[in-house]
């Protein structure tokens, strides 16, 4: 009896490329148009890239673009491996939305959660950004899938694709939570209540010793 084959698993280039194709396909935008107008560029900047372009002939920097070009659409249409100091960068370039679900897939691969850091207002450092429109939105789309609660209760009969599909909202607006409640304590050092009554906790660093 034959046997079964290992389901295949993500990788960080799968999960790159998978972001990448969806974004395409949400935005119309081609291979060659996201190669040339938002990777290249940006490899090109991290030195990730390199034509030794001083004093070249417009005619061969346009064939050295070219082949960057094809470079990338092999890369998606996995015909050669994503090079692994491009992920970063290319993850980079990707719309907000799209760049947010890599890192979190990719952090989950590594067994962390995904909390990016504050992002800081340029004119004052002490303040940050408040996020909680981005929240609003989150929250809209826990909603919009929330079926398997409808009637009250999770169990073996909920739809398997749509319990999925809604843990992972879940687990994003989670992330989005967790970076406003760093936002605020960051701008202001105000933390939430339960941090400083279990800071202050007799139970706060104790190690039981083992029987």
């Amino acid at each position: 009896m034959e046997r079964d084959k290992c389901l295949a698993r993500d990788t960080m280039s799968s999960v790159v490329i998978r972001a990448t194709q969806q974004m395409l396909s949400a935005t119309g935008e081609s291979v060659s148009s996201f190669a040339t107008e938002r990777l290249i560029p940006a490899l090109e900047i991290q030195g990730l890239i390199n034509m030794g372009s001083e004093g070249v002939e417009v005619d061969d920097y346009i064939r050295w673009r070219n082949r960057c070009i094809k470079r990338a659409q092999r890369v998606m249409a996995s015909e050669t491996p994503l090079p692994a100091d491009w992920i970063i960068t290319w993850i980079s370039v990707l719309p907000e939305e799209f760049r947010n679900k890599c890192s979190q897939k990719l952090a989950a691969m590594q067994g962390l959660q995904w909390v990016r850091l504050p992002k800081y207002n340029r004119i004052r450092v002490e303040s940050v950004e408040a996020e909680i429109d981005t929240i609003t939105v989150k929250f809209g789309e826990v909603l919009a899938h929330s079926a398997p609660a409808h009637d009250g209760y999770y169990d073996g009969n909920d739809n398997k694709v749509a319990v999925k599909m809604l843990q992972n909202r879940l687990t994003e607006m989670l992330a989005y939570l967790k970076r406003e409640i760093m936002n605020i304590e960051m701008a202001t050092g105000i933390a939430p209540d339960y941090f400083d009554i279990s800071e202050h906790s007799p139970l706060a660093g104790v190690h039981h010793a083992p029987a």
